[in-house]
């Protein structure tokens, strides 16, 4: 009996180790599968596009030609700096120099990708019976066959070229934007007069050109896979603007710091973002910093809100409309030249932007469909449904407005009386965020949980009873937004 205990704990005490053994060591994060496709795709990545691996045996003229088409930005902007430094040519001729040779050159390159392509065609379409016979292997093993260096096959399967021809033309214009302008951003004696280092000044340079070539292969060549994306297809061609742009915000710095007073604070950010700079390829390939497109619909949300006073929208055409609108009517007050007319117009437009279109829109839809039934349950603010009567309230909401403005501002002159028109504007505002963010699960921009929000649904009064106090709190700051906004 004990002989038998015996074995039994020493065979799970077996079963045990090997199952501690297949799970340590044994499973791992990546599969051989996986790690073959990670280790041919994050290269490619960080590199702008470059095929190093491509999981089969290709010529090496292949990788040459990759190589010579990643470091013509370099051996461009190599030229314009020698001259520069033998005093040849002053640093913003150099800068133009670089830049002209690289827009001869992208636009060769883009050119050479447009004739090889009707040829590719056109040799598929008389081999139709290998494409046939291959067409697995083109699809599931990704494998070409190349003829020679410069064969359209080739040609194509390096540089794929644009599908429209203002990217064609745009594109190119502004590698050679970048190529001059990273010259300049990279010129020797710059670099010195920041860093007083000879060791530091060629680290940026080398590390910084290699930037240049990584964002310049991306726009011209072949633009790589993105670990941050935002849209699911690239229709128009704009994830290969990411990496030239944020190379046009460091250079934007470095160019203010050139051409402004003597500011040591903006000093020192130029030398930061210079070492900075140096990891931009790391940064892009890890996904920190954003794609173009949800940079820019991000940062017209937040100057929306916190610079022309609007809210956060649901759809990008209302974030467009609102954000042009408010734009507009703010750049419009400008050039009203009496300072009544400036005021009324403010207040006016104000008004108008906080109110809810998508209610008047079906509002209007169902008043021409002759169909109200359809909209008896649409959301409104205040609990109005709206129609002719609310309307007409609005309509009078906004005339006490306009009067209230334009009598403030022709006989409240006093600088006491505007002091304390503003503390009392300030402390709606207040009062208003408060009530807002008291009805939040989390307040304090999701920090803190709220006190007064119920945490179980198990007591039903306990629950009914928060739940009251809210909605109170929630009708008192509706009332102050609706009623209150003619202040």
């Amino acid at each position: 009996m004990l002989e038998c205990c015996y074995d039994n704990v020493l065979r799970n005490k077996m079963m045990s180790s090997r199952f501690g053994q297949i799970m340590g060591s044994d499973v791992t994060l990546l599969n051989d599968y996986k790690r073959e496709f990670f280790w041919k795709r994050f290269p490619q990545t960080v590199l702008g596009g470059l095929h190093f691996k491509l999981g089969y045996c290709a010529p090496p003229y292949i990788y040459s030609n990759q190589i010579t088409l990643f470091l013509m930005p370099w051996i461009f902007g190599g030229i314009g700096t020698v001259l520069y430094q033998l005093h040849v040519l002053e640093d913003y001729y150099t800068a133009v120099l670089s830049g002209c040779l690289m827009l001869i050159a992208s636009s060769i390159v883009q050119m050479m990708s447009k004739c090889a392509r009707p040829m590719v065609n056109k040799s598929a379409r008389l081999k139709a019976v290998t494409v046939e016979r291959n067409q697995s292997i083109l699809m599931d093993e990704d494998e070409f066959i190349f003829a020679g260096c410069a064969d359209p096959e080739t040609i194509t399967f390096i540089i794929p070229g644009k599908m429209f021809i203002v990217n064609f033309v745009f594109h190119s214009i502004l590698a050679g934007a970048v190529c001059g302008l990273g010259t300049w951003y990279l010129l020797p004696d710059r670099l010195t007069s920041l860093y007083d280092n000879i060791g530091g000044t060629v680290i940026v340079f080398v590390f910084g050109w290699i930037t240049v070539c990584i964002g310049e292969y991306s726009l011209i060549i072949k633009t790589p896979t993105e670990s941050a994306t935002f849209q699911a297809q690239d229709k128009y061609e704009m994830i290969a603007l990411t990496r030239p742009l944020y190379i046009f915000a460091f250079i934007a710095v470095d160019l203010t710091d050139r051409f402004a007073a003597n500011i040591p604070d903006l000093t020192q950010t130029n030398q930061v973002l210079h070492v900075i700079f140096l990891f931009l390829p790391l940064l892009w390939a890890i996904g920190i910093l954003p794609p173009l497109d949800a940079f820019l619909l991000w940062g017209m949300e937040q100057f929306l809100q916190f610079c022309l006073g609007g809210s956060p929208l649901s759809t990008y055409r209302r974030l467009f409309i609102l954000f042009f609108t408010s734009l507009g009517a703010s750049v419009a007050t400008y050039f009203i030249p009496s300072v009544i007319g400036a005021v009324l117009f403010m207040t006016g437009m104000g008004f108008i932007l906080s109110l809810d279109f998508s209610q008047v829109t079906s509002f209007l839809k169902s008043w021409k469909n002759r169909k109200p039934s359809k909209y008896t349950n649409f959301p409104t603010s205040l609990g109005w449904q709206l129609g002719w009567r609310e309307s007409l309230i609005y309509l009078i909401i906004l005339s006490v407005a306009l009067a209230e403005a334009g009598l403030l501002h022709s006989f409240v002159a006093s600088s006491t009386s505007q002091t304390i028109v503003s503390y009392i504007l300030i402390s709606l505002l207040i009062i208003t965020w408060t009530l807002k963010e008291i009805q939040c699960v989390y307040i304090i921009c999701g920090l803190l949980r709220n006190p007064l929000f119920p945490k179980k649904t198990r007591t039903v009064d306990v629950f009914k009873e928060k739940q009251r106090r809210l909605v109170k709190a929630g009708v008192v700051r509706r009332i102050l937004l609706n009623v209150g906004k003619m202040f």
